[in-house]
């Protein structure tokens, strides 16, 4: 595991007079940098702070941050700690690549984040806070922010959310002049779209030099600082603005009776509301949806997930390099060695054997770098749903119940009592599940709990046919269905898969065959043919389209008709 834990606070959904308790001078993140450091006791230390968040990244931490980390930022503990996330590992990884593109900021897709995330690398840098892995890191994450900027159109608006205003101002035969706050994309977006359909619309602009090439057609600018001079003429007021503070406040004049703010951080005081006559609507009001953003997000995970497996490896392969220069240092004394009576025998001099020596190392550790490069190359994903107790069973099914046995506190040791059913969670089916002379899972050599298979996007299909099958590579012998809930597998699909030879199905439902269809058909077509079931598989989404390499590894006791697995898929 990387040994990187991160610690934050995301205070945009806070009001706005909340912000300054995060507001900091560089002078200040420079000293609460050099102090975490000292206190954590870690082998770096980077603070970030952005417009919606501060974070602090430490490399293996002897303490827990919690604490000291809300006391360096001046913050009451029992307050904020509530408020606090944490990450940690491989998980904290894809979380600085993504938050470098922008997908986590809520002016989503913004690049102010690079130069953010590039300073605070320097800060800690300059005060002996950063390391060669830290460094590493944030440096890989702001390369693929900036390829992800440069070949990815996130910040491109949707036309969905313009059109469902426009909708709504209609069906709810609103005047026709509107007071559009903001001059972002989506703000000259939704500005045109209602201009094209007769509203009447005057936009406000921070800075009147740019009207020339930002107002739509049809549009009227206004000054922003003017806005509520102008408010007792409009009924409507929309704000769409990347500000931080509100634009509409409680002090502003009365006038407009709705307020719509589709602004990522509130552009309008939700208090608001209270006032007779007066509605506020938000982007959650809008639940439409976005295609081009979700295509925009889609290409930049892409590259995000490639980027930092990339990073991953690199840290995997790091470590092992010294190891791997002693190991060919010594083979290519060996040979020597043992090449010393022919080496005598030809005469050669001390060059000769020299020149040998390091040709001979060079060879090992090239050889033992690339068998290092394709072991770390190997990434690894749980499909396995965790036990929780109390947790919901199929109808009828036992509960799960996980509780406290033996504890510390009392007898000095923890041991926890475990009671489920075997088909509990993530679990394996064997044909003895339903067939009176099916064979049992404990029958099985360990052989049939390891597989190469292929991950099936089945997410956009309502019953899966033959015809949806993809060609499998003739090592193909487990199939996964992706199915988001979504899609059933036919039984002719099912006997199809047979026929080329597939033995092991995965699915991530609780059962394979439809809901209340209690004759089982999908079972019974698998367990004809003596092939495995499992159910309830995780992060599917994650492999789609994948071959990969399944371990499955149920629950070993006798006469099992199922079991609780574990099930683990690995890539290179």
């Amino acid at each position: 595991m990387i040994p990187v834990l991160v610690l934050g606070i995301r205070f945009d959904q806070f009001p706005p007079s909340v912000h300054t308790k995060f507001t900091f001078t560089e002078a200040q993140l420079c000293a609460i940098t050099i102090k975490l450091r000292k206190q954590t006791r870690g082998d770096a230390v980077i603070v970030l702070s952005t417009c919606d968040r501060v974070e602090l990244w430490c490399e293996n931490p002897k303490i827990e941050l919690k604490e000291p980390f809300l006391r360096a930022l001046s913050l009451p503990v029992l307050i904020w700690a509530e408020h606090t996330y944490s990450i940690i590992g491989e998980d904290a990884l894809d979380h600085l690549f993504s938050l470098a593109c922008g997908l986590l900021s809520p002016l989503f897709g913004e690049d102010q984040i690079i130069s953010q995330i590039h300073t605070s690398l320097i800060r800690s840098r300059i005060h002996g806070c950063a390391s060669p892995q830290m460094e590493y890191l944030f440096r890989e994450a702001i390369t693929t922010a900036k390829a992800v900027q440069s070949k990815v159109a996130l910040q491109v608006p949707d036309e969905t959310l313009a059109m469902a205003v426009y909708k709504l101002l209609k069906e709810r035969k609103a005047e026709k002049k509107v007071l559009l706050i903001g001059s972002s994309a989506l703000a000259r977006l939704v500005a045109k779209v209602l201009s094209g359909n007769g509203y009447l619309v005057s936009m406000t602009f921070r800075d009147l030099e740019k009207v020339d090439l930002l107002l739509p057609e049809g549009v009227q600018a206004l000054s922003y600082e003017e806005r509520f001079d102008h408010f007792l003429s409009f009924s409507v007021v929309l704000s769409i603005t990347k500000g931080m503070e509100y634009t509409v406040d409680l002090d502003s004049p009365k006038g407009p009776r709705l307020f719509i703010d589709l602004a990522p951080v509130r552009d309008i005081n939700p208090v608001l509301a209270e006032r007779v006559g007066v509605e506020v609507l938000t982007l959650e009001d809008f639940p439409v949806p976005l295609p081009r953003r979700e295509a925009a997000t889609a290409q930049a995970k892409r590259m995000v997930l490639e980027r930092s497996n990339q990073a991953v490896q690199y840290l995997t392969y790091r470590h092992q390099v010294e190891a791997a220069q002693r190991m060919a240092g010594q083979a290519a004394n060996d040979l020597i060695f043992r090449l010393n009576s022919l080496l005598d025998s030809q005469d050669l001099d001390l060059n000769f054997r020299k020149n040998l020596y390091e040709t001979a190392r060079k060879v090992f550790s090239h050889q033992l770098y690339e068998e290092r490069k394709r072991e770390a190359a190997i990434h690894r994903f749980d499909l396995t749903k965790q036990l929780e107790g109390g947790q919901a069973s199929y109808a009828g099914d036992p509960d799960t119940i996980l509780e406290p046995f033996h504890t510390i506190e009392k007898e000095g040791w923890n041991l926890t009592r475990i009671s489920l059913g075997s088909h509990t969670g993530t679990h394996m089916d064997s044909p003895s599940h339903l067939l009176k002379t099916g064979k049992t899972l404990d029958q099985y050599p360990l052989s049939r709990f390891f597989a190469s298979a292929y991950v099936m996007d089945c997410r956009n299909l309502t019953l899966i046919s033959p015809e949806d099958i993809p060609d499998l590579d003739f090592s193909c012998d487990a199939v996964l269905f992706c199915t988001a809930g979504k899609a059933q597998l036919s039984v002719a699909s099912a006997n199809n898969l047979l026929a080329r030879g597939v033995r092991l199905f995965g699915f991530d439902t609780p059962n394979c065959d439809r809901g209340g269809d209690l004759s089982f058909p999908i079972h019974h077509a698998l367990f004809a043919q003596d092939a495995l079931i499992i159910e309830n598989l995780v992060n599917l989404e994650k492999l789609v389209a994948t071959m990969v390499q399944l371990t499955c590894l149920p629950l070993f006791f006798k006469d099992a008709d199922g079991a609780p697995s574990r099930v683990i898929a690995a890539t290179r």
